[in-house]
């Protein structure tokens, strides 16, 4: 792990240089075309994902990448069906607390079973590559830009180089 981001206001000699910048609005142009078919989840995973800031950065080489984590979300949403019709014929008489601990304890069997925790697992380590949570963006060196600002505002304040010190007493 490359630990955290420089300092942008560092005096230093050797200072880091900064992270990447991405434009807040996302990268310019249409959303690329999916080498992959997707079902209805996927499709408006690719959508979103290519909406966002990260996308700028992501080059030509990772677009079968991002397609597999579109493909995870509907591996995922194929293993969230739920066809309790028959469950409910069964339990005809009984009362809605127990049909309810009997659903809920389906259902957990079908996530385990069906390998949701490995999918789960998988998209989060995809979605670390891709620099989609926080900690992905630091490790990344990845910064988010606003639009027509070129510098930040605290290099900006301090442009004319004197150095601001508080006092304790005052002057006077």
């Amino acid at each position: 792990m490359p630990g955290p981001l420089p300092d942008p206001n560092a005096r230093r000699r050797n200072k880091r240089k900064p992270g990447t910048p991405l434009p807040l609005d996302g990268p310019v142009g249409p959303t690329p075309k999916c080498p992959y078919e997707l079902g209805r989840p996927g499709k408006k995973w690719w959508k979103w994902a290519w909406k966002l800031p990260q996308a700028a950065a992501w080059d030509d080489g990772s677009i079968y990448f991002i397609a597999r984590r579109a493909q995870l979300e509907d591996d995922q949403a194929a293993l969230d069906f739920d066809d309790y019709t028959e469950l409910t014929d069964l339990l005809a008489g009984a009362d809605d607390e127990a049909v309810h601990r009997v659903e809920w304890a389906l259902s957990t069997l079908k996530r385990a079973a069906g390998g949701k925790r490995a999918i789960e697992k998988e998209m989060r380590e995809m979605d670390n590559k891709l620099g989609l949570n926080p900690k992905a963006l630091a490790d990344l060196r990845w910064t988010l830009e606003v639009p027509g600002e070129d510098e930040p505002k605290s290099r900006k304040a301090n442009a004319g180089g004197s150095v601001t010190r508080l006092r304790a007493v005052d002057a006077a």
